[in-house]
């Protein structure tokens, strides 16, 4: 089989699948397979990621090897069938249900081999209701770990996301307020659209995104804590196992796919209500000793989850089929 693979998504922006595709071809090439991510699209983003846009009528898009299609949100026509992949797989990385059966059917032609489909979490999987691999993120791991030298003396609580509402829960503000009232500072990145809520309150930062580097700002934190609005399904929440390779205990809403990862007292708390993140935000705030020990769970669990094992599970499966889902 011919080795080499092409990853196919939309570079439009810098967001889950379009992060998700970069990491992947970076991870493939550096373990030796020759790796070329494309877009189904021209983009200002295909430069920035180093992609390359699919141009169907200047002969410009994958072909043979393994073919890997990132995102359900798009159309492959009308170059899919000229594309003669040798092993076809689609990433779903979104919950929309029918979108994801719609490509599933444009994917069934007699030009392409089976389509084998991941999920980015298994309650994605469970939600689309369709048999799949469950692929694990792909993080740098030395590029994210703990802050080196001793605990910070205070508590700092935070999150990291796209700067937009529905990346925020609406009783989040009145939680952060709460919180700095007893001491507790928290620190946002890609939080200003949050600034109509919060003018002003001492212990409340809001930053926009890519103010500081990801990895930078996560080590400023002791606690990561995370909920979305109802309106968003959270498919897997990479940040939330970067936050873990930085040391750092989850305090998440039950809702997002990221509850794969994360184990009651663990590496972290997964609440319902906000009454429960109140008082877990507080518990940890009162016990350092036990937000040390989670924060050597949570890395020894990013280890785990995005480690070298997990990653040559996952290549090959995705270049050979050998292997199945954890």
């Amino acid at each position: 089989m011919n080795t080499a693979v092409h990853i196919v998504t939309r570079l439009h922006g810098i967001g889950g699948a379009e992060t998700h595709s970069f990491d992947l071809a970076n991870a493939l090439r550096e373990s030796g397979v020759t790796t070329t991510l494309w877009s189904d699209t021209p983009s200002p983003f295909v430069a920035h990621f180093g992609g390359v846009a699919i141009s169907p009528f200047s002969g410009r898009f994958p072909k043979g090897g393994t073919l890997i299609i990132v995102g359900t949100y798009f159309s492959l026509e009308p170059w899919i069938d000229h594309a003669r992949p040798e092993r076809l797989v689609l990433i779903c990385v979104n919950s929309h249900p029918q979108q994801l059966y719609a490509t599933l059917a444009a994917l069934d032609r007699p030009t392409l081999p089976p389509v084998q489909v991941a999920f980015v979490s298994t309650r994605l999987r469970d939600t689309m209701g369709v048999p799949g691999y469950i692929c694990p993120e792909i993080v740098d791991l030395k590029r994210f770990h703990p802050a080196a030298g001793m605990p910070h003396s205070d508590t700092t609580i935070g999150r990291l996301s796209r700067d937009i509402p529905d990346k925020h829960h609406p009783e989040d503000p009145s939680l952060y307020k709460l919180l700095g009232w007893h001491g507790i500072r928290t620190r946002i990145m890609g939080g200003t659209c949050l600034s109509p809520c919060i003018q002003d309150e001492p212990g409340i930062e809001l930053l926009a995104i890519n103010t500081e580097r990801p990895e930078d700002f996560l080590r400023t934190l002791d606690v990561f804590y995370y909920r979305t609005s109802p309106q968003l399904h959270e498919a897997s929440g990479r940040v939330i196992v970067e936050a873990m390779a930085c040391g750092l205990p989850i305090v998440a809403h039950r809702s997002g796919g990221y509850t794969d990862w994360i184990e009651q007292g663990r590496n972290g708390y997964i609440f319902s209500t906000q009454e429960e993140a109140y008082e877990l935000l507080m518990r940890l705030h009162h016990a350092p000793a036990e937000r040390q020990r989670m924060s050597e769970d949570a890395r020894a669990s990013a280890e785990k989850i995005a480690g070298h094992g997990a990653r040559l599970s996952y290549f090959s499966w995705l270049t050979t089929g050998a292997g199945i889902s954890a």
